[in-house]
């Protein structure tokens, strides 16, 4: 297996349901036919037929949030490289073509990143360039954020096999009273507040850019690391403290962006 696409999904009203079928809709479109894609049904209270796609595995599991649906989701993927699709979101036709091209054009790289071309539902949009970020002889320098979404990046799955991915669904009993947020407490994964927690603990020098002024809002001790989960942000780091990713330019991600009516 080429690759795993993983699609974390919780379908509780139409616009959810819409946009997972649009997803697994631009994945069957690919021009590169050699993959699985896992839709990790976190929950959802409402069904949605997806039998009928190519190569497409449901994952059920009870509600966590997407952290632990990611987790799931790639500890069940048989693929060399993972690429991850939001429920709302799809792929260019040659999304899998390209990327495939990626690894054997630079096969000294293990991660891309590229860039996305965000839709609107009036037919507007534009496209949003590769992130950059200034490379160190390993890895790459500290950073707070860009412009990282989910599906922007792949990787090997030698650099899950080494990293992992995101942290386990309880941190039991850790201080974390080096970011205001508790001496002796559990931090549990389906919320923002907690997975940001863990983040900034397992990464010191990132809370210079995702804790809260406490002079002004002195009532809040940290920040989201996105909006709200900041999972892609999160992946992207703990990757590129030690393999670097090479960006490219092609707008392969599809990004529609939320409406309110999510």
């Amino acid at each position: 297996m080429r690759f795993s696409i993983i699609s974390p999904v919780y379908v509780w009203n139409e616009y959810r349901k819409k946009g997972i079928l649009r997803a697994a809709e631009s994945v069957t479109k690919q021009t590169f036919r050699d993959y699985e894609h896992i839709v990790v049904n976190d929950g959802s209270p409402m069904e949605v037929r997806l039998s009928d796609f190519r190569n497409l595995k449901v994952l059920n599991k009870e509600h966590e949030e997407r952290v632990c649906g990611l987790n799931a989701g790639f500890r069940r993927a048989k693929g060399e490289i993972f690429c991850v699709l939001d429920s709302d979101d799809e792929y260019a036709p040659d999304y899998l073509e390209k990327v495939d091209r990626y690894f054997k054009v630079w096969p000294e790289y293990k991660m891309f990143n590229f860039a996305a071309q965000y839709k609107h539902e009036d037919g507007g949009g534009w496209i949003r360039g590769a992130f950059k970020p200034k490379k160190r002889k390993v890895g790459h320098v500290v950073f707070g954020g860009g412009t990282i979404v989910s599906g922007t990046y792949v990787w090997h799955r030698d650099v899950y096999d080494d990293l992992g991915a995101f942290p386990p669904p309880e941190i039991k009993k850790i201080d974390c009273s080096a970011i205001n947020y508790g001496k002796d407490r559990s931090l549990f994964m389906w919320t923002p507040y907690d997975f940001s927690a863990a983040a900034q603990m397992e990464f010191p020098e990132i809370r210079k850019y995702f804790m809260v002024d406490h002079v002004n809002e002195p009532h809040k001790i940290l920040k989201e690391l996105g909006n709200p989960w900041g999972q892609d942000y999160y992946l992207f780091y703990k990757y590129t403290r030690k393999y670097h990713s090479k960006p490219t330019e092609d707008p392969l991600y599809i990004v529609h962006p939320k409406t309110g009516a999510e």
